[in-house]
């Protein structure tokens, strides 16, 4: 038997924890829009400095592949990886999913014309550099 004392401090820790957790995924900082950018300059020698960063981009899809589902903490539908051709480079971008089925029904297709918006991950800086996107928002803007 734990005593009660200690239960009651650890859920005011956690509480605590909790909160600053929040205060800092929510900041002013990460409410501000993403920062609209060119594929060349997430390629260019500047592109770690976007490392982690929410921008948005706009492109062609090209080379669309679904994933099938995957089991997690739910079953994740929608999984995909394509390159978005831009008309300054291209760039592989990876969809992870939703627990919702009906994501599958929301995911752009091969040619559509789409406004990204995502985390950028910078795998390698050194030319050839290795940039990608992993989408939290998907815009189709013009479908084929």
């Amino acid at each position: 038997m734990v005593p009660s004392h200690t239960v009651a401090g650890l859920i005011s820790w956690w509480l605590t924890y909790s909160l600053i957790v929040a205060s800092l995924l929510l900041s002013p900082a990460d409410a501000a829009e993403p920062e609209r950018v060119s594929i060349q300059k997430l390629l260019s020698p500047q592109a770690s400095s976007y490392q982690q960063h929410l921008v948005t981009i706009e492109g062609v899809v090209r080379a669309f592949k679904a994933e099938p589902p995957f089991p997690g903490r739910c079953l994740l539908y929608g999984r995909a990886t394509f390159v978005l051709e831009g008309e300054t480079g291209s760039l592989p971008v990876e969809i992870l999913g939703s627990c919702n089925p009906g994501a599958v029904e929301a995911l752009p297709k091969e040619q559509d014309r789409v406004r990204i918006t995502g985390l950028v991950h910078v795998r390698k800086t050194e030319p050839p550099r290795d940039v990608r996107i992993v989408s939290t928002q998907i815009q189709i803007l013009e479908s084929h």
